[in-house]
């Protein structure tokens, strides 16, 4: 459960974080292999549709991920969603330079999406920091969702770790967040209940390797999922 109190979002307590995005929104940081896989992973889908499809970037951040898509001539209807007002407003700043409208980028929570349709999503390192993994994928399943791509911390179960963040700004260190573990079953048979065929996909950064993030473990894989 995100708070609505901004003392207690980690994502609005860190300096290092916000020049980061900045530099990212503005395409000058080296491209992230997670968006530059979660871009290859639904090219295909992106080339066969009549015309740009409406795409959502959940956990979005600044709004790096658009420039994926666009360096690799693919078109869609970017729109970002994330809970950091202070990351929201960094995207709202820099990229309608670079072609993204400041309305497409808004601050809020998948799970309270409603009556919005869009024909694609990305999730990339966003459902670790959930309390839950279902309600987050049953808001997307219903805004029509054709093509979903997921990178996440999942294992063969699920891990619930509810631990202070400790890279915050000085202060802030005390502050804690989720970093959970989703078992990997368990989100695929959830999306197939909703009529997706899911893919496990090889991450290409970590290749089955454990990742060290801020002192978290974490088995970086994706799931694909199409109807």
């Amino acid at each position: 459960m995100v708070s609505p109190d901004l003392n207690l979002n980690i994502w609005e307590h860190s300096a290092n974080l916000r020049e980061l995005y900045a530099r990212r929104a503005e395409g000058l940081a080296e491209e992230m292999d997670a968006s530059a896989q979660a871009a290859e992973l639904l090219a295909p889908f992106i080339r066969a549709a009549a015309g740009p499809p409406r795409l959502l970037d959940v956990g979005c951040g600044s709004g790096y991920l658009w420039h994926s898509f666009r360096r690799r001539n693919l078109a869609v209807e970017y729109h970002g969603l994330d809970f950091s007002p202070g990351l929201i407003e960094i995207g709202r700043r820099i990229l309608p330079a670079h072609g993204v409208p400041a309305e497409r980028l808004q601050c809020g929570r998948v799970e309270d999406l409603s009556g919005r349709q869009f024909e694609a999503a990305a999730l990339v390192n966003t459902l670790t920091f959930c309390a839950d993994f279902r309600e987050p994928l049953e808001r997307l399943a219903e805004t029509g969702l054709k093509a979903l791509v997921v990178r996440d911390n999942f294992g063969d179960r699920t891990i619930i770790r509810w631990e202070t963040d400790g890279w915050l700004d000085q202060g802030w260190n005390h502050l804690k967040g989720y970093w959970n573990q989703w078992s990997r079953a368990e989100v695929t048979a959830f999306l197939e209940e909703r009529g997706f065929t899911v893919t496990p996909v090889e991450d290409l950064r970590t290749r089955g390797r454990v990742e060290m993030v801020v002192g978290k473990p974490y088995s970086w894989s994706w799931l694909t999922a199409f109807r």
